[in-house]
């Protein structure tokens, strides 16, 4: 049973997140042959979804149910997404080379392409190894931080980065919103969304981060679906107009508290395969103010009729709001982040040697033609070093940090990036790895990758800001 919380002045009924999705099932849309499966623009699909009395089974379908909510424990639903995804190809050209933010960062790095086309790609995991299965994915036309924000209110220009979320402090709910405000606060900056709404669902989904979903499974916004194949059932109660009705539903299991606000942040700017712009009129670029995007989510994200009444509060109480003061222009500095190794291999120039193609000892434990394989040879060609054994391309920021390399959520040249299952158009089950060729002074950032364009086709891209953000990085030995 998700426990009854006494919180400030706020009672205990606001801890019920009440939610539903009232629009129907969202599916992942990876039906037919594995190797001819082509999602939408929106990429990843889930329901994000109350948590609730206590687990009956686990389970690991793929496929999101829809949310849910519940007066016990609480539910919210699916997920959203921004007609603009991350910018696709390569960008034109680098320009007046300027200071890395990452303070303490030697590399260099360019001022932003002015330009890039954005282009659907199809991107598939091979089949040999980590049971990674051949599965395409068409990128979103562009990216969310890409809109004009409408908010008016105070915006940082430069803020300290904030570490990976690896433990939340659940002993009051100030305590509870101070352990994830900083890292929210980026994130929701650099995605065009509202820091004060995400802090108040988590408040709201997680009971301040008491619920079992939370506590044992790190899923503070009870997404539903399965993730990296992992889930579980739940019982949750979701509501019909003011009538309240059970169902079970199927959340996603995360190894991390950051790994379940990557998602979140993906949903909430990536929308479903049904409706990409689920979720716009909660977006800064749409919503004036934090009011104006509750009332937004109204109905969509939740079925509770108390929902948007209950985030204002919450918002109030906390003042949240404070946390609004990033955006997508907002400068992030890392501190005492090592150069990465390979920096050495481009001497004086501003460019890495280009890939030679060749295929070094121990690639082969990763699948042929795949990103993971690529990252891994285009590491060891500049001198550096990686693991044999990484496994996913969006498990390699956990796996790295098992074994002992440094990471950060800084983008740093010469480092590789592993973006989160559906982040950045990649697969939503495997994720992605790639590599960073440069770092722009907006934080957005070139990668090379492979599997991109084709199995074993090198290719370039040009992220932006709010997505390179929800990746990780990790430094070569």
């Amino acid at each position: 049973m998700l426990q009854k919380l006494k919180v400030k002045h706020l009672k205990k009924e606001k801890f019920i997140a009440g939610t539903a999705l009232i629009l129907g099932m969202t599916v992942f849309g990876v039906a037919s042959h594995a190797d001819e499966v082509t999602v939408s623009s929106s990429g990843d699909t889930s329901g994000i979804t109350s948590d609730s009395s206590k687990p009956s089974t686990s389970d690991s379908s793929s496929k999101p149910s829809t949310s849910d909510s519940s007066s016990k424990p609480s539910t919210s639903d699916s997920s959203s997404k921004p007609s603009k995804s991350d910018s696709s190809s390569k960008p034109s050209t680098s320009s007046s080379p300027s200071t890395n933010s990452s303070a303490s960062t030697p590399s260099t790095t360019t001022q932003a392409p002015s330009t890039s086309v954005s282009a659907p790609f199809n991107y598939s995991q091979g089949t040999t190894s980590y049971n990674q299965t051949s599965t395409s994915v068409q990128m979103p036309s562009s990216s969310a931080d890409s809109e004009k924000s409408v908010y008016t209110g105070p915006v940082l220009k430069e803020i300290d980065a904030a570490k990976p979320i690896e433990k939340i402090d659940v002993t009051s709910t100030d305590a509870f919103i101070k352990s994830i405000a900083d890292r929210v606060r980026i994130l929701a900056g650099k995605n065009n969304l509202y820091a004060s709404i995400i802090l108040a669902q988590a408040i709201l989904e997680s009971g301040s981060g008491q619920s079992n979903m939370s506590q044992q499974y790190f899923n503070i916004f009870n997404i539903t679906g399965a993730y990296l194949g992992k889930s579980i059932s739940f019982k949750t109660e979701e509501f019909s107009g003011n009538t309240p009705f059970y169902i079970e539903q199927s959340f996603r299991i995360y190894s991390n508290y950051d790994q379940a606000l990557d998602d979140y942040i993906n949903l909430m700017i990536k929308g479903t395969t049904w409706n990409s712009e689920i979720y716009a009129g909660a977006w800064k670029s749409h919503a004036k103010n934090y009011r104006e995007a509750a009332e937004a989510l109204q109905g969509i994200f939740a079925t509770d009729p108390a929902y948007a009444q209950k985030l204002i509060e919450l918002i109030q109480e906390y003042k949240l709001d404070a946390y609004d003061n990033v955006d997508s222009s907002t400068q992030v500095l890392g501190d005492n982040i090592p150069t990465s190794p390979v920096v050495t291999s481009r001497g004086d120039k501003s460019d890495f040697p280009v890939y030679n193609g060749g295929q070094y000892p121990g690639s082969e434990s990763y699948a042929f033609g795949n990103c993971t394989q690529y990252v891994y040879n285009r590491i060891i060609q500049l001198g550096g070093k990686i693991g044999n054994f990484m496994g996913n391309g969006g498990e390699w920021g956990i796996n790295a940090k098992i074994q002992g390399y440094y990471t950060t959520s800084v983008p740093t040249e010469g480092y590789a990036v592993s973006f989160p299952p559906g982040v950045a158009g990649s697969s939503i089950i495997y994720g992605h790895v790639a590599f960073v060729e440069k770092v722009y002074s907006d934080n957005s950032i070139l990668v090379s990758e492979m599997n991109v364009k084709g199995n074993n086709i090198v290719s370039e891209r040009h992220i932006s800001a709010g997505v390179a953000a929800l990746a990780t990085y990790i430094q070569p030995k």
